[in-house]
């Protein structure tokens, strides 16, 4: 009898484990942003709604019916080929976060060196003003830390809390904490290096294949990331596509801006097609239970969808 005591007790621990680590996804609406090819970064403030796109010189700014507003050119449109860029000469920005309303970042994605090698500081307060550096050096350091193993260099996601930044490198799935006033003085020429703290993840699989950190927010009010992933069919290529698998919502709990190694996960809903979701923004955490959040995808084809959801913790 106790052995049989024993068993129950095990099964309901992992039932209530699987339970705690579950994440619940629900789309409210999907919509083809219009005139925003290959969406890859996003970011929501009391002004709009930012998006970035991997292969556009332009920083987009949309309404709430996803209507561009303003269309600003944060890159040269030297080899713009209708309205997007030739991808030997783009800058793969990838990963975007709005600090306040008065200040976003833009980071590419490092895949290719030097043209992809770019940090864009960006002042919101009267007009946009932008301000680039190339931070091949930076990335020569990352390139360099021995959680990536040899594998490439591909930062695709960045989430800023408190005095904190985090970059995730998609592939061998690396987040890297920096302060983030250091670092912007390293950018500006003014500091040294600055170390950074790293956590290495192994993510959630689609047919065997490991998905990519894709993008990353924190809640303000609470240090909780919220991260997607993807799954393409692309072998260990950052540069190169592939078939697009699917994608995954997390979230990563951390304490005192550490980054815990535990997440819980959940499938995102594909519509129509498999989707490779680029990007997450946070519209609403004031429940704190239910967040409202925004995804932005792209099929690798020249269009971007956003997604609308209610992500239930």
């Amino acid at each position: 009898m106790r052995f049989f005591l024993t068993i129950l007790i095990l099964v309901l621990n992992i039932a209530s484990c699987k339970e705690k680590d579950s994440l619940s996804l629900t789309v409210l609406k999907s919509q083809l942003i219009n005139n925003v090819p290959s969406g890859s970064g996003m970011g929501a403030s009391k002004k709009g709604c930012y998006v970035i796109s991997d292969d556009s010189p332009y920083l987009f700014k949309l309404d709430s019916s996803n209507q561009i507003i303003t269309k600003t050119e944060i890159f040269a449109t030297t080899h713009l080929h209708e309205n997007r860029i030739l991808k030997k000469y783009k800058p793969d920005f990838e990963a975007l976060e709005v600090i306040n309303e008065n200040e976003l970042i833009i980071f590419g994605s490092g895949s290719s060196t030097p043209q992809r090698d770019l940090f864009l500081h960006i002042s919101l307060k009267d007009s946009v003003a932008v301000k680039t550096y190339q931070i091949t050096s930076f990335y020569n350091n990352l390139r360099k830390s021995k959680l990536l193993k040899n594998a490439p260099l591909n930062i695709e996601g960045v989430a800023v809390y408190n005095d904190t930044i985090y970059l995730f490198n998609r592939g061998e799935n690396v987040i890297f904490s920096f302060i983030y006033k250091d670092l912007l003085a390293y950018f500006k020429g003014e500091a040294a290096y600055p170390e950074p703290k790293t956590t290495l993840f192994s993510l959630p699989k689609i047919n065997g294949i490991e998905s990519g950190f894709s993008g990353a927010t924190i809640l303000k009010n609470r240090p909780l990331i919220i991260f997607t992933s993807s799954v393409e069919n692309s072998g260990n290529s950052a540069y190169n596509d592939g078939e697009i698998l699917g994608s995954f919502i997390g979230t990563i709990e951390m304490s005192e801006n550490k980054v815990s190694n535990h997440y819980k996960s959940a499938p995102i809903p594909n519509v129509e097609k498999a989707l490779k979701v680029e990007a997450v923004t946070i519209v609403n955490d004031d429940t704190p239970e239910k967040i409202e959040i925004s995804l932005v995808t792209d099929d690798d084809m020249g269009s971007s969808i956003k997604i609308d959801c209610i992500l239930k913790l």
